[in-house]
């Protein structure tokens, strides 16, 4: 294994970034198509292992089908990584990560300030890549059918 997160690998990939945006919220989509994009040309056929919110960040690990691209690979990823936590996941405006009320102990998500109001009061959510909102008087979130 090369570099963290990322391998070598020869066959076929069995999925891309863009088969996979709905593990994380939709503000992210931009940053994770322009990710794609720029895997494409150093590795068609690159593989995505793992896609995920962690920490108020996306979190990205893929395979590589060419011996000579991780190095490079790994630097769009990792750049990927860090501007995810300046972008808000729920609406892909300009954010940072926070915790839910501002409070230590809590969720870290990357938020701007509208979406961490609405977000600290339980009234929107990310679910299944949708941001859902709750209502006035409702109890809990609508889920995805």
């Amino acid at each position: 294994m090369s570099a963290e997160g990322l391998h070598t690998q020869h066959g076929p990939p069995a999925r891309q970034l863009p088969d996979q945006l709905g593990a994380v919220g939709p503000g992210w989509r931009p940053l994770l198509l322009q990710l794609h994009e720029q895997l494409l040309v150093l590795d068609p056929g690159y593989q995505l292992d793992d896609l995920k919110e962690k920490l108020g960040a996306v979190r990205i690990r893929i395979t590589s089908t060419t011996a000579p691209a991780p190095a490079e690979m790994r630097a769009l990823v990792t750049a990927a990584e860090e501007q995810s936590a300046t972008v808000c996941e729920f609406c892909g405006a300009p954010g940072r990560r926070r915790t839910r009320k501002d409070v230590t102990e809590s969720w870290i998500k990357a938020a701007c300030d509208d979406c961490h109001r609405a977000w600290s009061h339980h009234t929107i959510a990310i679910i299944n890549g949708s941001v859902r909102r709750r209502e006035t008087g409702q109890r809990k979130l609508p889920r995805r059918r």
